[in-house]
């Protein structure tokens, strides 16, 4: 997948989110018509480069990588394998039309595999871990919205495993035996050690699970962008800059929509985080 989940109209919304601003306030403080500012946020509009700069500097983006999204004059490296003892699959998965990517783990050593997200279509699941020759034994969830969570009941009663999430996070139903994941929770898998990662503000829980050099980060960013802020814009920045971008560069994340890239793509592209969480 090389499509990026966020266009220009998304993530002016998300931008004005951040400030509280309507598209009223957007267009005053840019000095951009408002009609076009509609345009813009409808998908009917790509301005030219010195509107996106004004649009940059008025929501506090990082220009040339907001101009760089807006004409798809970029995407992430297709990053590379973890050099770890483990194997993640990607899987696209619908939800109605809606793409969402869900994640099988695999310890090398000893097949034991957990899912990370569930998707709402979790037939896709259960194929491409037939095809594999594993028996899922874990459930991860990094929230319990529903493209996230909504196989969960397919899947417990295929696997009859246990499920774990963030406690903050709304519980989700289709589970017999939902178990909490606490910040720095330890999961073994294997001989694997998977680490639980806070991520709120997407939802008012949210976690994200990092093994070896690679951390699956649901909805909090996305290449060239983040999550929608449901429960906190505050609180899901500082979980993308306090957390996710604090580790090495080289590190793969792995969202629930879009193309997976790394710490340094999005610090070096990302119009929310152009610069953050650079380690001094």
């Amino acid at each position: 997948m090389t499509q990026l989940e966020d266009e220009l109209g998304d993530i002016l919304q998300k931008a004005r989110d951040g400030k509280s601003w309507s598209q009223k306030d957007l267009a005053q403080s840019a000095g951009i018509a408002l009609d076009a500012i509609r345009r813009m946020e409808n998908y009917e509009l790509i301005p030219d480069n010195a509107s996106i700069q004004k649009l940059a500097s008025a929501l506090d983006l990082h220009g040339p990588s907001l101009s760089a999204v807006a004409n798809e004059a970029w995407v992430p490296d297709p990053v590379t394998p973890d050099p770890g003892p483990f194997d993640l699959v990607c899987l696209n998965v619908l939800m109605g039309s809606y793409p969402v990517t869900c994640y099988l783990l695999t310890c090398r050593e000893t097949k034991a595999t957990a899912i990370i997200d569930t998707g709402a279509n979790p037939e896709t699941i259960i194929k491409k871990a037939q095809e594999l020759n594993v028996r899922p034994s874990k459930i991860l969830l990094t929230h319990s919205h529903p493209d996230h969570a909504g196989g969960l009941s397919l899947l417990d009663r295929e696997y009859q495993c246990p499920t774990w999430i963030d406690p903050e996070d709304p519980q989700p139903s289709g589970s017999r035996d939902l178990r909490p994941v606490h910040d720095g929770d330890m999961i073994e898998l294997g001989n694997l050690r998977i680490q639980a990662v806070a991520t709120p503000g997407h939802t008012t829980g949210g976690m994200s699970f990092w093994v070896g050099e690679s951390i699956v980060s649901g909805d909090a960013i996305f290449a060239g962008s983040m999550g929608r802020a449901n429960a906190s814009w505050p609180g899901l920045f500082r979980s993308i800059t306090e957390r996710l971008l604090t580790f090495p560069d080289h590190y793969r994340l792995f969202p629930g929509h879009g193309p997976s890239t790394t710490v340094g793509e999005e610090k070096r592209h990302n119009p929310f985080f152009f610069a953050k969480g650079r380690n001094e």
